[in-house]
C-alpha cells in the first residue's frame, strides 16, 4: 500500500496534467478555428474519423473489446444508445467550436 501522501501527489500531478492538456487543447482549437473558421464541418470531420478509427480498431483487434462478444446478433440495437448519445455529444462540440470564433480565449 502506498503512502498516503504519495497518493495525493499522484492525484496532484494527474490534477495538473488535465489542466495542462485542456489548456492546450482550447488554445489549438482557437487556432484551427481562425485557419478554418467552419465549426459545422469541423466537428462532422471529427466524429467521422473518430467513428472510422474505433470501427478500423475493432476490425483489427477485437479482442480489446471484450464486451462485444455479449452483443453477438445485437449490434444494431446497441445503435439506439450510442446514437443519441453522440448527437449530443456532437451538439455539445459544434457549439463549444462556434464559441471560440466569438470569444478571445
Amino acid at each position: 500500500m502506498e503512502h498516503p501522501v504519495l497518493q495525493h501527489l499522484a492525484g496532484l500531478l494527474v490534477l495538473l496534467l488535465y489542466i495542462t492538456v485542456s489548456s492546450g487543447l482550447v488554445g489549438y482549437n482557437k487556432f484551427l478555428l481562425q485557419v478554418f473558421p467552419y465549426p459545422l464541418q469541423l466537428t462532422a470531420l471529427h466524429m467521422l474519423s473518430c467513428s472510422l478509427m474505433s470501427v478500423l480498431t475493432f476490425a483489427l483487434m477485437p479482442g480489446l473489446f471484450p464486451a462485444m462478444k455479449e452483443l453477438d446478433g445485437r449490434k444494431v440495437e446497441l445503435l439506439k444508445y450510442f446514437l443519441p448519445v453522440g448527437a449530443c455529444f456532437s451538439g455539445a462540440m459544434y457549439f463549444s467550436n462556434s464559441a471560440y470564433l466569438y470569444c478571445s480565449v
